[in-house]
């Protein structure tokens, strides 16, 4: 330990040492004390002007002092060390204890921690032993604000604690790295275009996007891209540190009242306040598309009308009129071609209206409305393209579910289960099974009521009387969406002994995943004009057999 230097002691020619040592005054005129601390039982006395004198004296060291240097604001905490053979471990209090009970985690108090100096002052230790410091642990934690808080940032992404957001009313305030204070409001848009701050709002979501930025160029940093933040204007900047735990923001937004069930048409116990819910996942299927159009042209028979882009998942015409064009021509989506075959009819001139379209399993939905994806994409997306939400339906395939026969019917009762007795003919299904597609087949209850001993009509429970059949004749009815037969029945199968006013009932299942579309309308003016949606059926594999 280096030695310590006295200055000259008061007027009065007493000097007191650690309030056990005394020295004669009469050497301490015009004279200064060194004390050498090589051993702690005794210290001399130098005059280094005038006559010397010594002094021998017993002096005890009644504190210790450890010190780590912290700096910037930072703290010490949870020390740990051994010294003398004993473990000294600082509580949160700040008490500095040995001989801790294993039991109670309490121990014997020697000293305390001052955290902000990153101090440990001892007042007891283990007699004679070796001042040596070893296994010492410690933690420099740093401040939460302040000039040196490492939570300093360029950018920010946070949620309001609730959405929507009246527009407009939306302001943010806080304090630059630098110390600069800022208070600025959003726009209309939910753009702000300040002096030290970019960003916007979505008033919809509460998503804000902030990015600290200096009007001037500081020494050594250049301009960063700040196009993604889609501002009029804003290009690039200087970015600048912000100290987000200053950060404060003030907004007003919407609630919403509950409406009863019956008035909503659905339960909404299980809904959020606002009658929203997520619509994308991590883990769930999303597909990302881009529709287009081209301009108007005089369709031609045999010249290809071409969408310009490749890979295409649909395509369709639609006429000058409007309306679309559903014969005449043929695709080829991996071309990215229409080519017509028979313009007759046709209200010219006529646009392709074409899609690309990308169907991804979702890694990752961020707040700020960011969707990743598990894979790349693989076709480049224009400005209003969109992602849609997929309804994994499992694997689908039509089929019957039942058949028998009844002598009598109500015309009016599909039941499930014979009604009274048994007609005296009978379809054989087991040797001349139903024939059914997916493109054709559709859920629906079937009656076949014959109103003589051969011939029948074909009623479905919701699509009415669609036809007539005979037993001697293969009943094979179209469905007019598909152009294939909803269901087919051979000759074979059909029994004799039929009579008027016998059935034959049976259920077919299509090859369709049932689910159900809501729409709300609110109460208040008109806010935009018609509104339209969309639904496609996707298959992941091509099944020739259907």
């Amino acid at each position: 330990m280096a030695n310590v230097t006295l200055n000259t002691p008061p007027s009065s020619g007493a000097y007191k040492l650690k309030k056990r040592a005394y020295l004669d005054p009469t050497i301490f005129n015009s004279t200064v004390l060194s004390l050498s601390l090589a051993g702690v039982t005794s210290a001399t006395g130098t005059v280094a002007t005038a006559t010397s004198g010594s002094q021998s004296l017993s002096g005890d060291m009644d504190q210790l002092h450890l010190r780590t240097n912290v700096a910037n604001a930072f703290s010490l905490s949870g020390i740990s060390f051994s010294a003398g053979g004993k473990k000294y471990v600082s509580k949160a209090s700040g008490d500095l204890q040995v001989d801790l009970s294993p039991v109670t985690g309490i121990g014997t108090s020697v000293g305390t921690l001052t955290p902000s100096q990153g101090e440990v002052t001892l007042n007891a230790w283990v007699p004679g032993s070796s001042p040596a410091v070893s296994d010492w642990r410690g933690v420099a934690s740093p401040p939460v604000n302040g000039a040196f808080t490492p939570y300093n940032t360029y950018a920010v992404v946070f949620r309001l604690a609730t959405a929507p957001i009246r527009t407009g009313s939306f302001s943010v305030l806080g304090t630059m790295a630098d110390g600069t204070t800022f208070n600025y409001s959003a726009d209309s848009d939910g753009i702000i275009n300040a002096p030290r701050v970019k960003g916007r709002i979505n008033y919809t979501t509460g998503v804000v996007k902030l990015v600290g930025v200096s009007p001037t160029a500081p020494a050594g940093v250049i301009k960063q891209d700040l196009s993604w933040l889609n501002i009029p204007g804003v290009v690039d900047g200087y970015i600048d540190l912000i100290r987000q735990e200053t950060l404060r923001y003030n907004a007003v937004a919407f609630t919403y009242l509950p409406l009863d069930a019956d008035l909503l048409g659905i339960d909404p116990v299980r809904l959020p306040s606002d009658g929203k819910v997520p619509v994308f996942r991590e883990g769930e299927l999303a597909v990302v598309g881009h529709t287009g159009l081209t301009a108007p042209a005089t369709a031609i028979v045999g010249t290809p009308i071409s969408a310009g882009r490749t890979r295409l998942s649909r395509l369709r015409l639609l006429g000058n009129d409007g309306h679309v064009i559903q014969t005449g021509y043929t695709e080829d989506l991996e071309a990215g071609t229409a080519t017509p075959t028979d313009v007759t009819g046709w209200s010219q001139p006529v646009r392709m209206e074409h899609r690309i379209e990308d169907y991804a399993l979702i890694r990752e939905a961020q707040i700020d409305g960011t969707i990743t994806f598990t894979r790349p994409l693989t076709h480049n997306y224009p400005l209003g393209s969109f992602v849609s939400s997929a309804l994994r339906a499992g694997d689908l395939k039509a089929r019957m579910s039942l058949m028998f026969d009844q002598a009598t019917w109500n015309n009016v009762t599909f039941s499930d289960v014979p009604v009274g007795d048994a007609a005296p003919g009978t379809y054989n299904i087991g040797g001349n099974p139903m024939v059914l597609t997916n493109a054709g087949a559709i859920t629906e209850r079937w009656a076949l009521r014959f109103k003589t001993t051969q011939t029948f009509d074909i009623v479905g429970e919701h699509v009415g009387v669609i036809g007539e059949g005979s037993i001697n004749t293969v009943t094979a009815p179209i469905n007019p969406a598909t152009g294939v037969p909803y269901f087919t029945l051979a000759v074979a199968g059909w029994g004799g002994g039929w009579g008027i006013g016998n059935i034959v009932r049976f259920n077919t299942i299509g090859a369709m995943f049932p689910f159900w579309l809501i729409r709300t309308v609110q109460q208040g003016p008109e806010a935009a004009a018609d509104y339209s949606f969309l639904t496609i059926v996707r298959g992941d594999v091509d099944n020739p057999i259907a």
